[in-house]
């Protein structure tokens, strides 16, 4: 076939095109001489109709132009690329006169995956999902990675769909590869790609929801970084919406880091962004949900009542503008909604109540019952009515507890609301039931893939949630259910470290099938509490009757007398499993054998303890015991502490009275804690035979802060204190304890030593280096890491060849970030020794941990329930005892402790297995000759069995 004018223009147009494509060559396609020969291949086209190939080559080449000049320079050619596509029609391939070339290849791969993305985003059927997917996978493997705009461009669009298949069906892989391919697509576009500001976009948006499914820190600082990198690059089209992107990541950093200068950053592009979409404009309602949640934040750091006017003027004007569009327009009446609530919370005012009510009720009749918003929806609806009083409240909230599509936190936060509504209303069965569900969350808000750093802020959120279930499940007279609802929402981070109990499924099978078999289906996400009527969806008025009979229960306990609070004990059956002893407390009740193990619950709603002893289960109220009291005195007991370490500041008598002040404070813990405890155990004097029973001590809340072990009346030496009556340990949990317990001790013990008395940027510790030496001397073969030897690297490779390890030197926990308390190891400053990196490590067949530094085992404020301390640390990596402080202990009696501590260890031939006892003679020896200063005894304590 001879070769025409026609075929010339058409090959040299598309290779244009192709250039563009492939390199970026902008003057591929908008020089004159590329727009000279279009007008030229239009003239050698008699009938356009006839002749497809032409007409859709000229469309691409208007396509590009119009990408790259932007909306408005490209508009007319965007129009004529849509009209000449419209007149081609749609087509699956392109023919091609010279046969299947690169070039057509590759333009039909990349046309088809984009209209696939297209079809997918419109349809919200999976098939059309699924063959998106398929389209996009196709394009990333044809396309040349040596083609690296046109390889980004088909990566761009296979992040697209499968950000959205993880929207739509949840799945953690999509979001993750999501991720990846964007970020590859960054890479691949370069400075210059037409289509770059999306990709940013994208992957900023890819990265803003992981961070919000997961927590962890470098999420959002990456999207940060890329939505100021769309900003910065991109043209004025839809610069607001990639302002927005910005300010949203922005305030996340904020609410996560508490940065002031990124909420001032965030505001400032909410409100620009609002701008530059006035009424009408396709962005306007989301930009104006945008700067509205911007201004709650500032708001709820008290910026003043103006910003909350702003806010709600702001949500109203998404409202009034919102289309009928599903998602904006839910979305914009659930956002003015929570204002109205909040605001009607604060100022009382009953018209904003009633009108967030009327918008919430509007937003669900427009949602199908298993869509996602639907519990955000159900959640606030069920907040208006509680705070009302209103019924329905709960019906709402366990709507939202109980959704199938909700997000872990949208149902941890309504299932905390509900349980809380219904205790509230004298309903304790149906409030464990609520509870529970909110406990359940816990494992996939801090599940194993996350750091430690960013679990901990996650489970912040659930401060105080599983001492509530036990004390609804206690006021609903079920102390079992309470040891397994205590159990499952208190060390979640030990839990996902020491292992799942389903992990032990085969032992299990061939012990109890079905119990094993429940557990199985427990771990595969469903809630510990849910039957197959609860998933479905029953209505709240099935807990009626039981709502009836468990008021009545907490009337009994609220009008019972101290003289009333009589221990209640759940005993186990020989043979069988007990009925009402769910499956979780009966495995946790055989650490009761080698002596009681007291879980001290301290709540809101009540206090007790729940004691595993030897024949079962054994509850004791606290009534004397509150909450807020425990608070105070937390309060009270670490400011003592604190003004003590400061010095005296020349009052002689400063010093005194906080030594007054502690010994009152572990008189308290005696009267209302551990007293009532030991007298319910039999435990009424010090042992006639000399040899005190032991006792494991499980504190919760912020009564982990003091130290029960301590509490006592000793100055009237009477023996009515814990160290006169028993043997006291710790544990951070139940299920803690029994994993040091099936640890086994090395059959040849080998020592390290590390002594470090001059950390820089820390005060000097002149007795740390006798106190090495002396320890170094007593253990034979013990290898000494002192000064500057003493390094973090040296340290952790060390800590692989020894089984014991005796840190002398200083410690430091961190209230706020409980992970990143370290020991100040010599280079703490650049490489620092902390909790995280120290759980991390595998010790498996180490035996003792002696930490000789400040604060060892204390927790942090935000997660107090989960051991998150330098001694827990060590329990994490692989140590059966850890012997720590909770708090500073002065210089030269620290190395007089030790002393004693290893001699009643048996050195120079130590058995870890004598820690508690060692311990505690050691202590007690100090405390008879300080018997006024308990700073300077009541710290030191063992962890372990």
């Amino acid at each position: 076939m001879a070769v025409t004018r026609r075929d010339d223009l058409l090959h040299a147009l598309a290779a244009r095109v192709l250039l563009f494509r492939t390199t970026m060559d902008r003057a591929a396609i908008l020089d004159s001489e590329a727009l000279r020969m279009a007008r030229e291949l239009m003239r050698h086209v008699p009938d356009p109709a006839a002749d497809p190939e032409a007409v859709l080559t000229l469309a691409d080449l208007h396509r590009c132009r119009s990408v790259l000049l932007g909306a408005e320079a490209g508009r007319q050619d965007a129009a004529i690329a849509a009209a000449l596509d419209r007149y081609a029609g749609r087509r699956e391939a392109r023919p091609d006169p010279d046969g299947d070339t690169e070039a057509a290849r590759l333009a039909a791969l990349h046309e088809r995956a984009r209209a696939a993305v297209v079809a997918s985003e419109r349809h919200r059927g999976r098939r059309q999902l699924e063959e998106a997917v398929r389209a996009c996978e196709a394009a990333v493997a044809g396309t040349p990675r040596r083609l690296r705009p046109l390889y980004a461009s088909a990566l761009a669009l296979q992040g697209v769909v499968l950000r959205l298949r993880y929207e739509r069906e949840g799945r953690p892989e999509d979001l993750d590869a999501a991720v990846a391919v964007l970020r590859e697509a960054e890479v691949a576009a370069g400075p210059g790609h037409p289509e770059r500001s999306l990709v940013l976009s994208g992957l900023c948006a890819a990265l803003r929801e992981r961070y919000e499914h997961r927590g962890a820190l470098d999420d959002v600082t990456e999207a940060v970084r890329v939505a100021r990198a769309a900003v910065d690059e991109g043209g004025s089209e839809d610069r607001g919406g990639r302002l927005h992107n910005l300010g949203l990541a922005l305030r996340m950093r904020h609410e996560r880091t508490g940065d002031p200068k990124d909420l001032t950053e965030a505001v400032a592009a909410h409100e620009e962004a609002v701008l530059l979409a006035p009424p009408g404009h396709r962005d306007h309602v989301l930009l104006q949900q945008g700067l509205a949640n911007v201004l709650r934040v500032r708001r709820e750091r008290g910026s003043g009542e103006a910003d909350s006017q702003a806010r709600i003027d702001a949500l109203e004007a998404a409202a009034a503008d919102a289309d009928t569009t599903l998602g904006p327009r839910v979305g914009a009446l659930l956002n003015l909604a929570s204002a109205l609530t909040e605001r009607f919370q604060l100022a009382g005012r009953a018209e904003d109540a009633d009108r967030a009510e009327s918008l919430l009720r509007t937003a669900a009749a427009a949602l199908a019952a298993r869509h996602p918003r639907y519990a955000g929806v159900q959640h606030q609806l069920g907040l208006v009515l509680a705070a009302r009083g209103r019924p329905g409240a709960s019906a709402a909230l366990r709507a939202a507890a109980l959704h199938p599509t909700a997000t872990p936190l949208t149902r941890l936060r309504a299932a905390h609301a509900w349980g809380f509504e219904a205790m509230t209303a004298r309903r304790p069965e149906e409030a464990a039931t609520a509870y529970g569900h909110a406990l359940a969350q816990l494992p996939a808000l801090a599940s194993r893939h996350l750091p430690l750093a960013d679990a901990e802020r996650v489970l912040a959120e659930s401060r105080g949630l599983a001492a509530d279930a036990a004390a609804c499940a206690l006021a609903a007279d079920a102390p079992a259910r309470a040891l397994s609802l205590l159990e499952s929402g208190r060390g979640v981070l030990l839990a996902r470290a020491l292992g799942d109990p389903a992990d032990d499924l085969p032992r299990q099978r061939a012990e109890d099938p079905r119990t094993a078999d429940r557990r199985a289906w427990r771990g595969t996400g469903q809630s510990a509490y849910a039957d197959a009527d609860e998933v479905a969806g029953v209505e709240a008025g099935a807990y009626a009757d039981a709502g009836v009979a468990a008021a009545a229960a907490v009337d009994r306990a609220a009008s019972a007398t101290p003289g009333d609070a009589t221990p209640a004990v759940v005993r186990r059956r020989a043979g069988s499993e007990e009925p009402l002893l769910p499956s979780e407390a009966d495995g946790l009740l055989s650490e009761g054998a080698d002596g009681p193990v007291v879980l001290v619950n301290v709540s809101r709603f009540r206090c007790d303890a729940l004691v595993i002893t030897p024949e079962g289960l054994l509850t004791v109220p606290l009534p004397r015991l509150t909450l807020r009291e425990v608070v105070d005195r937390t309060v009270a007991f670490l400011g003592a502490l604190e003004r003590l370490q400061a010095g005296d500041g020349g009052d002689l008598m400063a010093g005194p009275a906080a030594e007054d002040e502690l010994d009152g404070h572990l008189g308290w813990l005696w009267d209302g804690v551990t007293g009532p405890v030991l007298d319910a155990l039999g435990i009424t004097g010090p042992p006639a035979d000399g040899r005190p029973p032991r006792v494991w001590w499980i504190p919760t809340g912020p009564l982990a802060f003091l130290p029960l072990h301590a509490g006592g009346h000793h100055r009237e030496a009477t023996g009515r204190t814990v160290l006169d009556r028993t043997v006291p340990s710790y544990a951070p949990t139940v299920r803690a304890l029994a994993a040091a317990r099936r640890r086994t001790a090395a059959s040849v013990p080998s020592f390290l030593v590390v002594a470090v008395p001059e950390a820089p940027g820390a005060p000097p510790l002149p007795g740390a280096a006798g106190e090495g030496a002396a320890v170094a001397g007593a253990l034979p073969g013990a290898r000494l890491l002192a000064g500057e030897a003493a390094t973090r690297d040296a340290v952790v490779s060390a800590l692989a060849d020894h089984t014991w390890l005796h840190f002398c030197g200083h410690g430091t926990s961190e209230p706020l970030t409980a992970v990143g308390s370290r020991l100040l190891v010599h280079d703490h400053l650049d490489h620092p020794l902390t909790v995280a990196g120290i759980s991390r490590l595998d010790l498996s067949g180490a035996d003792l941990a002696y930490l000789s530094a400040c604060g060892t085992a204390r927790s942090g404020f935000t997660v107090m329930d989960e051991g998150l301390h330098l001694a827990g640390g060590l329990q994490l990596a692989g140590f059966r005892h850890v012997v720590g402080t909770l708090w500073e202990i002065e210089d030269t009696l620290s190395v007089r402790i030790a002393e004693q501590v290893y001699a009643g260890l048996g050195a120079p031939r130590p058995v870890a297995d004598r820690a508690a006892y060692a311990v505690r003679e050691a202590v007690r020896g100090v405390r008879d000759r300080y018997l006024r200063t308990p700073s300077l005894w009541a710290a030191h304590i063992h962890v372990g069995p």
